[in-house]
């Protein structure tokens, strides 16, 4: 193992100047030092830090191939500490890589990663996963030993047949139980039988389980069951754990506009594979990973800015940026209310790829209006964020009803970071998450109206300062 982690380190340290030397890379974004990043498998909170780990492979950055686990923290959920990697495949023992799943701790506060276990042969149908588990060693949690825990084909109620694909095991608590869902398994049920949570067994199905990192967690009263399908999505209901049963109150709702109907060849997929987690304050958060990077660039993915979950009167999942963020904000220009008839006006007299903007704006009856990030003096790589009818479109993608039929103010909440743009949508209740490939000229920020009028109100820019030093 001390081979292959020199081996590791030393192809990611190589990487590393080209990574660091791309305009395009984001910088308040959380990301490895170089080369691949994949999903946010697990996150939580263990003696005063937060933990994530996240699919690396620190040899390229075109594909996820001999991927581990990398690992990191934070005392802020700002700035981030990249401890050495939790889990590392080794191709001699037949290990193709480790595959996602989650974290969850103890009733004796001991962290268990779980992860699917990938052998040589599962791309060709010769293996099939497994599910394992691995226990920290010591008190800072930078080594990790792996076991078993009962879950293979065949084994413990999992029956033979199951997909070789079969992962991305999340695990949850529930009426003092623990529990854990899957990918690729038809709804499968496990429960951990022991307070060690190394020893697990089937117990049943949960219906409507179709989509990769399927997260099942409580939240304000109701469980939510959020996958990364295309585009992610999320339901809100019910769970009898007595009868694994899951009762959705909720249609299946678009979670992230950012990733589309299907798979797009360069992987765009604004947020997915995402983990979730309650700290300590009772607070539930998310974490999940962004990619569509081009390669060859020494670095690929980031996660995307960690949200806060709740749930709303009318029982809509809500987004916001952890309230931590607010500390990288630089400059501040603020407007007072103004409107705007075939016109744009500036918000700020400095420029930039990094930025966090506050807006609301009421539209006009037709025509369009919104932001424009603009990018040089020919507007043809400008970032757009308009509103026209009852439809707002982000960078190319169209966010439906977020207009309301009274046609009041829609609030946007927007973040570009140099590749990386997310946007906020009436208070958290939509999000749109996209890369936008072009090169990070100094962008200025604008709001504009074309055929008709409208109002902006409560509008806020701040230059965003990294989180590297």
């Amino acid at each position: 193992m001390d081979r292959l982690r020199k081996l590791r380190e030393e192809a990611e340290a190589a990487a590393r100047p080209l990574a660091e030397s791309d305009p395009t890379r984001p910088v308040f974004h959380f990301r490895p030092h170089a080369n691949w990043m994949n999903d946010v498998c697990a996150a939580f909170v263990h003696s005063g830090w937060y933990h994530i780990f996240y699919q690396f492979t620190p040899l390229q950055d075109n594909a996820p191939k001999d991927y581990g686990w990398g690992h990191a923290r934070s005392r802020d959920l700002v700035s981030w500490e990249i401890l050495p990697e939790a889990l590392i495949p080794d191709r001699d023992k037949g290990e193709f890589g480790y595959a996602s799943g989650s974290a969850i701790l103890t009733d004796d506060g001991d962290p268990v990663l779980f992860f699917a276990w990938t052998p040589v042969g599962v791309w060709e149908n010769t293996a099939k996963r497994e599910q394992r588990a691995a226990l920290s060693v010591d008190e800072e949690l930078l080594e990790w030993r792996t076991v078993e825990i009962g879950l293979k084909p065949g084994e413990n109620g999992v029956p033979a047949d199951i997909p070789g694909s079969w992962a991305d095991m999340y695990v949850f608590r529930a009426d003092g139980r623990v529990f854990a869902v899957f990918k690729s398994s038809d709804g499968l049920l496990c429960e951990a039988r022991n307070r060690e949570l190394t020893d697990w067994h089937a117990v049943g199905r949960i219906e409507g389980i179709s989509g990769e990192c399927p997260n099942f967690f409580p939240l304000d009263g109701k469980y939510v069951l959020l996958q990364s399908t295309y585009p992610i999505s999320y339901q809100i209901g019910d769970f009898d754990a007595a009868a694994f049963r899951f009762v959705p109150d909720t249609p299946n709702r678009t979670m992230d506009y950012g990733y589309g109907l299907e798979q797009p060849h360069n992987h765009a997929r604004g947020i997915y594979g995402t983990t979730t987690t309650t700290d300590e304050t009772g607070r539930t958060l998310l974490f999940g990973w962004v990619s569509g990077f081009e390669p060859g660039r020494g670095w690929n993915g980031c996660m995307g800015l960690p949200r806060e979950l709740s749930i709303d009167s009318e029982g809509f999942l809500i987004q916001t940026p952890a309230r931590e963020l607010s500390c990288l904000r630089g400059a501040r220009t603020s407007l007072e209310t103004f409107r705007l008839e075939d016109a744009s006006r500036e918000l700020s007299e400095s420029s930039g790829g990094t930025w966090e903007i506050k807006v609301a704006i009421r539209p006009a009856d037709s025509g369009r209006c919104g932001l424009r990030l603009l990018r040089g003096d020919h507007h043809v790589s400008d970032i757009l964020i308009d509103l026209q009818g009852d439809t707002l479109n982000a960078a190319g993608t169209e966010v439906p009803g977020a207009v309301g039929e009274d046609r009041r103010f829609v609030d946007l909440q927007v973040f570009l970071d140099r590749s990386v743009l997310e946007v906020f949508v009436n208070g958290g209740r939509q999000t749109v998450t996209k890369v936008v490939q072009a090169e990070p000229v100094k962008v200025r920020p604008t709001v504009f109206a074309e055929g008709g009028m409208a109002e902006f109100s409560r509008l806020e820019a701040w230059r965003v300062d990294s989180i590297w030093g």
